[in-house]
């Protein structure tokens, strides 16, 4: 269990866990972070948890649109509007790392409406860049506005399919 914070805490760029022996390294990319860190799981990464052992994997890697560490999404438009950087400095670095540990992508944040207007093209900037990577980019099923669904009211039988859109 690892997880890269910001020394000043406000960012969660990286969170990892190893699930079993063998198999692919699951990368998920949710809105924004939660209080989950090196030592503590929430209920969003065990579901991670679940979903990678029961896809074969042995490993998951989280990143997020914003690595701006909030539990309510609207925190991300106040601290946005207070000038403070909702990607924070290491955050395209640590994106591109994790693009590059992963054999899979899946796209997981569920509905983007949640996020202001203003910040949501942030969101199609990752999403471009996962397509880019030329890797698989899967996800859980769609909202009724077409963003990929969020894992944690699914079942684990929920199948991952390949990114359309």
């Amino acid at each position: 269990m690892s997880a890269i914070i910001s020394s000043c805490g406000l960012y969660r760029y990286r969170l990892d866990r190893e699930v079993q022996a063998e198999g692919k390294v699951f990368a998920y990319f949710g809105i924004n972070p939660s209080t989950a860190n090196a030592s503590l799981d929430d209920a969003t990464v065990r579901k991670w948890r679940g979903f990678t052992q029961r896809n074969g994997g042995r490993k998951f890697i989280v990143g997020n649109v914003f690595s701006y560490r909030a539990t309510d999404v609207r925190a991300l438009d106040r601290a946005n509007r207070d000038h403070i950087q909702i990607q924070g400095p290491d955050h395209w670095p640590t994106m591109r790392e994790i693009i590059g540990d992963a054999d899979v992508l899946v796209v997981c944040w569920g509905d983007s409406g949640k996020v202001n207007h203003n910040i949501r093209p942030l969101i199609k900037d990752l999403l471009a860049t996962l397509v880019a990577s030329g890797k698989p980019v899967l996800h859980f099923g769609t909202t009724k506005a077409g963003d990929p669904l969020h894992p944690l009211m699914l079942s684990y039988s929920t199948p991952l399919t390949p990114w359309m859109q």
